[in-house]
């Protein structure tokens, strides 16, 4: 029953985000699902592209439409939270995610994925920019490398190496990216 209210509060955020035009992705958890391998995970975290006044604005509409806002936006805090309180679950919604560069290629490679077996679709984070997130992490761990791992070994071939290297030494982590290729 917990993926139900899952399902319809992301799809009920979304729907903020798309009415408001402010756009998104699915990190985490449930962006690793589009890319073969299942965790679980306790919330949903989303990133948004926007500047501060639309974090603002982002932030507002989610009040009037009965989210909890544990706080109220900050230009230096990397993520809110949302909690939609009918459906009980709680988002992390990123303003600035680790590794990743809002730009015009980043939201070109978003995917259109089903997170649930529904009708529902939303945007998740690309494959490459998915691996660097992970492995950009300031609070990284054994999961994080382990989700970045499973990636490239499922997406094997797939996957533009070249855009990747270049996010992976835009954010630092080249060297953790080649070591995690050499061990697969």
């Amino acid at each position: 029953m917990k993926s139900l209210g899952i399902s319809q509060a992301l799809r009920k955020l979304v729907g903020i985000l798309d009415e408001a035009k402010i756009p998104y992705m699915i990190i985490g958890g449930y962006a690793l699902t589009a890319y073969g391998r299942i965790r679980t995970t306790q919330d949903v975290d989303l990133a948004i592209a926007a500047s501060f006044p639309d974090i603002v604005r982002t932030h507002n509409l989610l009040q009037r439409n009965r989210y909890q806002l544990p706080s109220a936006p900050h230009r230096d805090a990397a993520f809110f939270l949302a909690i939609d309180l009918k459906n009980h679950v709680e988002f992390e919604i990123w303003t600035e995610p680790d590794g990743v560069v809002f730009d015009d290629e980043l939201l070109k490679r978003r995917v259109r994925i089903r997170p649930f077996a529904d009708d529902f679709e939303a945007y998740a984070i690309g494959p490459e920019d998915f691996i660097v997130n992970k492995l950009a992490r300031k609070s990284k761990g054994v999961d994080d490398e382990q989700d970045a791992a499973s990636v490239l070994k499922l997406q094997e071939g797939k996957l533009d190496y070249d855009y990747l290297m270049q996010r992976a030494k835009q954010a630092n982590v080249i060297g953790l990216l080649q070591t995690l290729m050499q061990m697969l």
